[in-house]
Parts: C-alpha cells; sequence; structure tokens
C-alpha cells in the first residue's frame, strides 16, 4: 500500500472515531436534556445543578462559570433564575473586600438532580442495549481513541510529556 493511502485510511479512521465519539456525547447530553424536561427544567440547570454538586459547597461563580465555559453575566443570570426555582441558594461571601456570589444546591435542586440524573442513566442503559455488542465496542474504542489516544505508550502506561 502507497504511504498516501496508508495515510489516508488512517484519516479515515481518525474523522471515523471523532465522529462516533461526538455522535455519543450529544446524545448523551440528550438523554439528560430530555429527562430535565419533565421537571420544567432545562440541560443548561442540570449542567449547574451537577457542577454544584460535583464542585463542593460555597461554589462561586467565577469557577462555576469557567467549568460551565460560559460568560460570567450569562452564568450570574442562570443562577438567579435557578435561585427563583426554588433549585439553588445563592448567598454572598462574608468579610471580602470584594463579595462574591456564592452558589450552593437547595434541597429542591438536591432532589431534581437525583432525579434526572437517574432517569438520564436509564435512558443511556437502554440506548446501549439497543446496540449490537459489536457497535458497543466501536463506541468505546471511539471514545478511548478521540481522548487517551496518545496520552499511553506502547506497553499501556501513560505517556509522560516532557
Amino acid at each position: 500500500m502507497s504511504s498516501a493511502k496508508k495515510k489516508s485510511s488512517i484519516d479515515i479512521d481518525i474523522y471515523s472515531h471523532l465522529t462516533a465519539a461526538r455522535n455519543y456525547l450529544r446524545k448523551l447530553d440528550d438523554f439528560y436534556a430530555r429527562a430535565a424536561a419533565p421537571h420544567n427544567m432545562t440541560f443548561e440547570h442540570y449542567q449547574v445543578l451537577l457542577a454544584a454538586q460535583c464542585l463542593g459547597d460555597n461554589l462561586t461563580l467565577r469557577v462555576l462559570a469557567e467549568h460551565l465555559v460560559r460568560d460570567r453575566t450569562a452564568t450570574g443570570q442562570l443562577c438567579r433564575r435557578m435561585e427563583q426555582l426554588g433549585l439553588l441558594e445563592l448567598t454572598y461571601e462574608a468579610n471580602s473586600h470584594r463579595p462574591q456570589l456564592l452558589i450552593n444546591l437547595s434541597q429542591r435542586g438536591l432532589e431534581a438532580l437525583k432525579s434526572i440524573t437517574e432517569d438520564g442513566l436509564r435512558n443511556r442503559d437502554q440506548y446501549l442495549r439497543s446496540l449490537g455488542p459489536e457497535k458497543r465496542l466501536y463506541l468505546v474504542e471511539a471514545v478511548r481513541f478521540s481522548w487517551l489516544e496518545g496520552l499511553e505508550s506502547v506497553t499501556g502506561q501513560p505517556r509522560v510529556e516532557g
């Protein structure tokens, strides 16, 4: 096989893997978006609840916005709307020369997070069970490739960049 043909087939594999991984991640997001709808919530609401749970109590607006890769002002507006819905508790940092908005899950927010997560995981599992074994293995390989390719050496040990 000529080197041009070999390179072309490698490129196709790369694009195929990246496309499959991106498609799966969009489907995964859609499972949670659909699970949020019966709670009168959006996928954005779910992402905020998830981040607040995972990043800990008294999460600052700056950290949340960075985590969500969103503008701080837009994130603050979203959090205020979520506070009005009873999903978040917002306070300001005490004893600070420049008070920061602190974000915490409310009890209602925690309950919604758990319910949406359970529904989303159930939908994900149903989808994965609907795929044949070969398709599931391809999906695993595509996601592994798109995130980990090149980080492991031939021996399977993580490669340390220098």
